[in-house]
């Protein structure tokens, strides 16, 4: 697979820190933001690191090395795919659809002595919070932005969804906000397992009940105000049976929240 580039500005940044090919981003010795994590007979971790240009201005990224860690997939159902190859492929899927996520910088992959290797670049989201942090800040719960948060949490799932594509793995610590002064934005991060599917039936349950189930330390009031925006935004699609069906599994997690 060819080396990846989001632009040639970033490919000459890259460059200018050392770090042009990928034997020198594989061989970059820093510590770990993630430790490393064994499993799929491999191992993935990642490191936060500055990449700094000519006139001293510093842009943080997140390198994200990965060797053996294959997920199997239909082409390749016996020895799979790097699952950064899966991340990377769906940071632009999505990206095509106007959908706020990550932004890739760079991505390449190769095998050495049998071993498959991966290394997926993205910015940092700089002045960004999981909601997870976000709402575990008593000091958030009863700021005025609050109610507008949520709206566009609900409104971005809703048009993910509408794009046919399922999260599957929505939790609190997935969705990403912005809040600073006329600068309010939410985005999706770890996509490592979306899909596109065809039937809205197959996406919207799964994703929502799953935010329902674990969007802790996201209140009740928090979920109620994000799922009122998701079921009054995007396409023109029934919604009232699964709105009822949420709804009711809502109240039943009340005292969760």
């Amino acid at each position: 697979m060819k080396a990846y580039f989001n632009t040639s500005e970033f490919k000459q940044l890259l460059k200018q820190n050392g770090l042009e090919h990928f034997e020198q981003i594989w061989t970059l010795e820093t510590e770990w933001f993630e430790e490393p994590n064994y499993r799929r007979n491999g191992w993935s971790g990642v490191i936060k690191y500055p990449l700094v240009d000519s006139s001293g201005k510093t842009t943080w990224i997140f390198i994200k090395r990965q060797e053996n860690h294959n997920c199997k997939t239909i082409l390749h159902p016996f020895k799979g795919v790097p699952t950064f190859r899966r991340e990377y492929i769906n940071i632009q899927r999505l990206i095509k659809k106007n959908i706020p996520t990550m932004t890739a910088i760079y991505y390449n992959e190769r095998t050495v002595d049998g071993k498959d290797q991966a290394i997926l670049i993205t910015l940092s989201l700089e002045g960004y919070q999981s909601f997870e942090s976000f709402c575990a800040n008593d000091e958030n719960r009863s700021i005025s932005q609050r109610p507008e948060i949520m709206t566009l949490a609900g409104t971005l799932i809703r048009k993910l969804h509408d794009a046919h594509f399922r999260h599957n793995c929505l939790y609190a610590k997935h969705l990403f906000v912005k809040n600073e002064l006329n600068d309010i934005n939410v985005r999706l991060i770890d996509l490592e397992k979306l899909k596109w599917l065809p039937l809205y039936s197959q996406i919207r349950r799964n994703d929502l009940s799953r935010i329902i189930r674990r969007g802790e330390p996201m209140t009740y009031d928090d979920l109620k105000m994000l799922l009122s925006s998701y079921y009054t935004s995007g396409g023109d699609l029934q919604l009232t049976s699964l709105a009822k069906e949420l709804d009711a599994l809502l109240d039943a997690q009340k005292h969760y929240h």
